[in-house]
């Protein structure tokens, strides 16, 4: 893959332009990485693709290798591999929970103590999500809560 890059001041804003033969997964991850700058992400359902507005997402999950974004009330997978919308999201308020969770900080209701030091999250939706000993401590960090 080729990357130029042009600073100039006769452009008046910033823009990116793929150039290739065909539309690949290698192309369609540098686009839906491009579109996270932007606070979307495109994910599918079915045979369609949508742009996913991040404030929306409740927590995304890693199952058998594929992704999965969870909204409130849709659930959609994502070409993207979860470390590699972990890097993009924590910008954004999310925060790797688990080995296979990413979760929305602003999504959640409560904590709760569970056994072993975990943590068990209460979202918006009501869904729960179990936030491992080895994250707990970053968890509580970042909500302020230590």
């Amino acid at each position: 893959m080729k990357i130029e890059i042009d600073i100039n001041e006769k452009y008046e804003d910033t823009g990116v332009k793929i150039c290739a033969p065909s539309l690949t997964r290698d192309v369609e991850k540098v686009i839906a990485m491009m579109r996270m700058i932007n606070m979307q992400i495109g994910v599918k359902k079915g045979d369609e693709t949508y742009l996913l507005d991040t404030d929306r997402i409740l927590y995304i999950d890693a199952v058998e290798r594929k992704t999965f974004v969870y909204t409130e009330d849709e659930t959609y997978e994502s070409e993207l591999k979860l470390y590699e919308m972990e890097q993009e999201l924590l910008k954004q308020d999310f925060l790797r929970v688990s080995k296979q969770s990413i979760v929305n900080l602003r999504k959640i209701k409560s904590l709760k103590a569970d056994i072993n030091r975990k943590v068990r999250l209460t979202l918006v939706n009501g869904e729960q999500i179990v936030v491992s000993r080895m994250y707990s401590e970053e968890l509580r960090r970042k909500l302020g809560l230590k």
